[in-house]
């Protein structure tokens, strides 16, 4: 027992006093050995244990342990002969065949099952007596009936053993989910996360194998940095949508608690699943590009795209497809196969919304809900740029990702910073200065590794070059869209996120489906604020998105601008404290933008009648005969379009008949 708990002093000082009770016996001579060997003593080791063999009872593991030390001091004849001759006595455990076989020169392959073999057999030892069913126990003993020091003991060799049959043959091996936790038991997780992540290079679709490599990942200590954190990312990303992973789950919970657990429940136990990761990862960068946190968004975010077509199929086409994202597709080294994968996923995507018509496509497919560009369907064969909405696979599989995933959360300024560097850390360290939506060099050999999704893409450079300003023309749409929603607004700003967007779209050939996107907003803002009666608001809308949209698509404003601005005109009018000024430049306004618009004809009569009547009151005479003028002008004008319209037939009557008393009246000059 103090030999197992590391205690060798106190151990030869008991091996000691049994050989002076019993010096004949082969016992206390073999322990000593044993002990030797402990303190690395060799040729004590090798003295005591050849005394234990010439007894009259030798020890039955003496010969074995005098090979060991034969073996740890070089002298492998002495330590096969040692062996041999035991196996004649009796049958050799599976510790000693392995050392037998390495010795014989045997193939590394058996060698390492032996290992193996070993490892499993002290690891049963440990299981028995766990259970009960072993020798052992008494005082001073930990509750499972084995010093807790030797258990980890036991728990440190197999894993040693099994480091050593990996690096012997180079493989997995069987049942890698247990031989990783025998390693990690054993103190040695470095060395199950590199098995682990050689079986998942072997077998990606092994969901049981990522998730023990996730679990490790996410455990162990920084001492990778940040491609510890990206191999975690990737992992667990791997699993958030992978059916057969959360089929398996609900499966252990129906065992554990007895109930079945509906599949209704997945996508919150999913949620709840992404968040508590997200809650483990550091909220720094942790040395990589992008902070963990984000890094595993984009990464959950691209997996469940790709689990909507149904998946990456698996190397050679055979076995479960992938739920994955970018990382794990670089990790795996398929960025090429992925690029033609995307690319056709694209292409039949494009066919789909090309046969349904503009936004028709099935659900779930890119662009299905989304207005499209005359150009979509052949946008990909030519130069022109084609709609966002129809390249989310290839987008969310590339440095785009964190664009579009900031994009989906209503956050676009955070989205064109995103866009602002593509560049891998050696072409910016080459180029040096701002960014400005720039790519890789296309020589750069971290291009496809970066961005899978444009692999299979023959001007994969300039594509994503042109997907970045796509995205940052929806980043400046959606900017200006919510400077209108602040309060207060701010309506230059909003002008100058516009006009932005409009160069864009001029370089992207999407100038007018910009100009229709800007006018579409701008009307669906000002509706807004005209039901909830805020006319002015309504007004600044509509004039700040004229200011910036060309003549082709102003109609649609100003049709709408007529009707608010004879609204307010109307509204401020009726109010009898209100000055008539204001009111009636908006009516004037109103008729210019939509002279076709009868309310407010009739309108500017009342009130340029009206404003004459102040001006009389005022003392002005002579400008209460031009605003009379002015109506009798405006009415007539207004009944060319609206013939013996009886409202204006009444106004301009009453405004003649106004100036006809007012050129009776005395001016000031005559006063």
């Amino acid at each position: 027992m103090r030999l197992a708990r590391g205690d060798v002093d106190e151990a030869v000082a008991e091996f000691e006093r049994a050989r002076r009770l019993r010096p004949a016996a082969a016992g206390p001579l073999h322990w000593l050995g044993c002990a030797a060997a402990h303190r690395g003593d060799l040729a004590a080791a090798r003295s005591h244990l050849t005394a234990a063999l010439a007894c009259r009872t030798p020890h039955r593991r003496s010969l074995v342990q005098r090979a060991y030390v034969h073996a740890r001091a070089g002298d492998r004849e002495a330590a096969l002969a040692d062996l041999r001759a035991a196996s004649r006595v009796a049958p050799l455990d599976d510790e000693a065949r392995w050392v037998l076989a390495a010795l014989s020169g045997r193939p590394a392959r058996e060698v390492a099952l032996r290992l193996r073999k070993a490892a499993v057999a002290g690891l049963m030892g440990v299981g028995r007596e766990q259970r009960g069913d072993g020798t052992g126990g008494g005082p001073g003993l930990c509750g499972n009936g084995r010093p807790e020091g030797r258990e980890n003991d036991t728990w440190a060799r197999a894993a040693a053993l099994i480091d050593a049959a990996r690096r012997l043959d180079g493989e997995p091996g069987p049942f890698v989910p247990l031989t990783a936790v025998a390693l990690i038991r054993g103190g040695r997780r470095a060395a199950a996360v590199e098995l682990l992540g050689d079986a998942v290079r072997h077998d990606p679709a092994d969901h049981r194998i990522t998730h023990m490599l996730a679990l490790a990942l996410l455990n162990s200590a920084d001492s990778e940095g940040g491609s510890r954190w990206e191999r975690c990312v990737a992992a667990w990303a791997a699993l958030l949508h992978d059916a057969g992973f959360w089929e398996r789950v609900r499966a252990n919970a129906t065992r554990r608690y007895g109930v079945a657990v509906e599949a209704s429940l997945v996508p919150a136990l999913r949620a709840g699943l992404r968040e508590a990761v997200e809650r483990r990862m550091p909220d720094d960068d942790a040395g990589t590009r992008v902070a963990p946190g984000p890094l595993l968004r984009r990464e959950a975010d691209a997996a469940q795209l790709l689990a909507a077509v149904g998946g990456f199929p698996s190397a050679g086409g055979g076995g479960a497809p992938l739920f994955c994202g970018p990382l794990r597709i670089a990790e795996l080294g398929r960025s090429a196969e992925f690029g033609a994968f995307a690319a056709a996923q694209e292409a039949r995507a494009l066919q789909l919304q090309g046969a349904a018509g503009p936004g028709g496509g099935p659900p779930g497919t890119p662009g299905a809900d989304a207005p499209a560009a005359s150009s979509t369907a052949s946008a990909y064969a030519s130069p022109t740029y084609a709609s966002p909405t129809y390249a989310s696979l290839t987008y969310a599989f590339s440095e785009l990702g964190f664009a579009q995933m900031l994009l989906g959360a209503d956050k676009p300024g955070d989205a064109l910073a995103a866009l602002s560097e593509l560049r891998c850390s050696d072409c910016r360290a080459a180029r040096g200065g701002p960014g400005a939506a720039a790519v890789c060099e296309p020589q750069c050999a971290r291009f496809d590794e970066l961005n899978p999704g444009y692999a299979g893409l023959p001007d994969k450079h300039r594509r994503l070059s042109l997907d970045a300003r796509g995205l940052a023309l929806e980043a400046r749409l959606s900017m200006g869209r919510a400077e209108l929603a602040a309060r207060p607004p701010d309506f230059a700003a909003a002008a100058a996120y516009w006009r932005r967007a409009l160069v864009h779209g001029r370089e992207l050939e999407r100038y007018r489906e910009t100009q229709t996107t800007i006018v579409d907003m701008a009307l669906g803002a000002a509706r807004a604020a005209h039901r909830a009666g805020r006319l002015s608001l309504a007004v600044s809308t509509l004039e700040t998105a004229r200011s910036v949209i060309g003549a082709n698509e102003r109609g649609r404003l100003e049709g709408q601008l007529a009707r608010v601005l004879a609204d307010r005109g109307i509204s401020v009018a009726n109010d009898q404290e209100a000055l008539l000024d204001e009111p009636a430049a908006d009516l004037r306004r109103s008729v210019a933008f939509n002279p076709h618009l009868l309310r407010a004809q009739v309108s500017l009569g009342v009130v340029l009648r009206g404003l004459a009547a102040a001006r009389w009151r005022s003392g002005s005479l002579s400008g209460a005969r031009d605003m009379l003028r002015e109506a009798i002008d405006q009415l007539t004008a207004a009944l060319v379009l609206f013939p013996d319209d009886p409202d204006l037939v009444e106004q301009r009557e009453a405004a003649v008949a106004d100036l006809d008393h007012v050129m009776w009246q005395p001016d000031e000059s005559e006063q």
